[in-house]
């Protein structure tokens, strides 16, 4: 009697342990002993316990930072720029996801390197242009938001 319910006991800590949740709007990323094995969608899932972990939760909603930050004409003006950043991964497929979740240490590494790669091609652009050009620039920005916020009205 006492042994069945040690086993009973077991099985149930096990099932416990192999149930968990994917919150919606994010994928799973399962791993078997620290190699990709599968990603999984948002729901109730199950995984084989102490052998399968589930590495990483990777979001494929858009998501949003703030950027601001100066660069410097060629004819040496300051240029300061305030701009946000909408992202999100491309699609749900099992090769972008592993893309998304190996090739960078946290998400503090990605967005470090979003906004360097950002700011540096900016930077580079406006250090071959002029400020009046840069200005002009902006000008013409400013008009199509302007067109394109009326003509959603």
């Amino acid at each position: 009697m006492q042994i069945s319910f040690i086993l009973l006991a077991i099985v149930i800590v096990l099932l416990g342990l192999s149930v968990f949740t994917v919150k919606q709007g994010t994928i799973a990323v399962i791993t078997m002993f620290g190699k990709y094995k599968r990603s999984l969608p948002p729901g109730l899932r199950f995984k084989v316990p102490l052998i399968e972990q589930v590495t990483k939760r990777i979001s494929i909603q858009n998501q949003s930072i703030e950027m601001e930050f100066q660069a410097v004409t060629i004819d040496q003006a300051n240029v300061y720029f305030k701009s946000m950043l909408l992202y999100s991964v491309m699609d749900a497929e099992e090769e972008t996801i592993k893309k998304v979740a190996f090739k960078f240490i946290s998400n503090k590494d990605l967005m470090q390197a979003l906004i360097r790669t950002i700011e540096g091609s900016i930077r580079s652009y406006v250090a071959s242009q002029k400020q009046s050009e840069i200005l002009g620039l902006r000008h013409e920005l400013v008009e199509n938001v302007k067109k394109s916020d009326r003509s959603y009205a």
